[in-house]
């Protein structure tokens, strides 16, 4: 599979770009200075859209300026009959359809794209669209120890113990590998080479982690916890030494293995087992933190080996799940997407240097359940909201926002050649959704805006690849990228990495 750059920066690539003629009309809107600030300071936000139903009232308030505003959606007045005007709807207003079909090819860097849409135009059901200001979290003193309370109880406390730790993940890791071969024997992996070499690589697994279990010393005995949870970094363990830290902006819990969720892959649950593993990771979440979270996607360890296969996920169903959940503000999520190749290499190419100090990450929750309980949690990137900017900001029409990405993301892409020349990729677009993305303020080194972005999903690919099992792995690999990310507000493009 040849590897591919996805850059999201069109400025790069006019210094790259030598074949792609230099377009007669202006492509898309430029980030004029101060453009932006001043739509989202309109003092005259667009009305209240529709609702299809009326919304939960579950979620936290988000602070304003002038005080507090609810954490979902308001809900509009029905008609006599009880029903909402649809075409008073979000989607509506926007002219966004359920579904879109398109294609489109063009010449790029290194080669010819082809661009294939067929694609779910996700539109939240709410009615309004804040932009809001969001800083890096601090938890208090009082967040800490009512957090650490709840995941590991009421004390006494410790000090984490590593020799411990490492005593009890070689031993799962003995289970673990034991039950792969247990799965050989089964001969899941169908094929006799298959099955003849999985089983001899675990069986060398399985040797390494007995020795290395009999050469660990005995740990000592847990130490009391002398620390204070007035400390911003603060790392505490129970008498089970399971352990729980907190930082600027981050938060994670980890098991006597110091076992963490797994980051890559996901998908929508298949199976009630998953769905209930979601729902676990989602209610005990949302207690722990007190803010809102909705799990999204889930994976674990065998997830791609057994679909590889082609066998079930409920023949061999597993009882540890890793969940991916993501926060909603005002009932839009904040989808935690990457340009997972971004525009670094192409601008050191092109002899350009980046003008920021560090990528804007976006936030990230992972839990892990075990046998119906979490037992690890991975919170990074997390944040506060400072105030609201805009109650109900004016977006541009979904049809302007397609046709922007059909002109851009030729300027968006840069492939390596081919050995024999130039090379030609396709790249399938199947979801386009609209969501919230963090961005930088200007003069505001500490904040950053909550917009609302346009962002389209897909993966590419190239004639090479023509292997079903390597397909399935392709597009869990671009599972979590944004192919291109678009300004709900003025159309600008908008890199992931950068923040701008």
């Amino acid at each position: 599979m040849r590897s591919k750059k996805i850059i999201a920066c069109s400025i790069a690539l006019l210094f790259l770009v030598a074949c792609v003629p230099t377009p007669s009309e202006e492509v898309v809107v430029g980030k004029t200075e101060g453009r932006l600030e001043s739509l989202i300071a309109d003092s005259h936000p667009v009305e209240v859209y529709a609702v299809e139903s009326a919304p939960q009232d579950s979620a936290a308030p988000v602070p304003t300026e002038a005080g507090t505003v609810p954490n979902k959606p308001s809900p509009s007045v029905p008609d006599a009959d009880g029903e909402l005007p649809a075409e008073n709807t979000l989607r509506a207003a926007l002219g966004a359809p359920g579904h879109t079909a398109d294609a489109v090819s063009g010449k790029v860097y290194g080669g010819t794209l082809n661009v294939n849409i067929d694609a779910e135009v996700e539109v939240p059901n709410v009615a309004a669209v804040p932009v809001y200001t969001v800083r890096v979290k601090t938890f208090s003193p009082e967040e800490r120890e009512r957090i650490t309370k709840r995941l590991l109880g009421e004390g006494p406390y410790y000090k984490f113990n590593p020799d411990l730790t490492r005593k009890v993940a070689e031993k799962r890791a003995i289970e673990e590998t034991t039950q792969r071969i247990a799965d050989c024997d089964n001969r899941i992996y169908g094929e006799n080479y298959d099955y003849e070499s999985a089983r001899w690589m675990h069986e060398q697994n399985l040797q390494q982690y007995l020795k290395s279990y009999a050469e660990l010393p005995e740990p000592g005995p847990m130490e009391p916890w002398t620390g204070s949870f007035d400390s911003e970094k603060t790392a505490i363990a129970d008498a089970e030494n399971r352990y729980l830290a907190f930082s600027d902006g981050s938060m994670w819990l980890h098991d006597q293995a110091f076992s963490s969720p797994s980051s890559f892959g996901g998908h929508p649950a298949e199976t009630p087992e998953q769905q209930t593993a979601m729902d676990i990771a989602e209610k005990t979440l949302n207690e722990v933190t007190g803010e809102t979270f909705t799990a999204a996607t889930i994976t674990y360890d065998k997830d791609l080996f057994l679909k590889n296969l082609g066998l079930s996920v409920q023949d061999f169903p597993p009882s540890e799940y890793s969940v991916g959940l993501i926060r909603t503000a005002a009932g839009i999520p904040c989808y935690p997407y990457s340009a997972y190749h971004g525009s670094d290499t192409a601008l050191e190419a092109a002899g350009v240097s980046r003008d920021y100090d560090a990528p804007v990450l976006p936030e990230q929750v992972e839990v892990l359940v075990r046998d119906g309980e979490m037992v690890a949690l991975n919170w990074y990137n997390a944040i506060e909201f400072v105030r609201t900017e805009n109650e109900n900001v004016a977006l541009l029409p979904f049809e302007q926002i397609l046709d922007i990405f059909k002109k851009q993301i030729f300027r968006s892409i840069y492939l390596d050649k081919a050995e024999n020349g130039e090379w030609t990729e396709t790249m399938v677009i199947e979801r386009i959704c609209l969501s919230y993305m963090k961005v930088r303020k200007k003069d505001a080194p500490t904040e950053r805006y909550l917009l609302p972005v346009w962002d389209f999903m897909g993966y590419t690919y190239n004639e090479a690849l023509n292997d079903a099992s390597q397909m399935l792995g392709h597009k869990v690999w671009f599972s979590g990228q944004s192919l291109l990310t678009i300004n709900a507000i003025d159309g600008s493009i908008i890199d992931r990495e950068a923040g701008y």
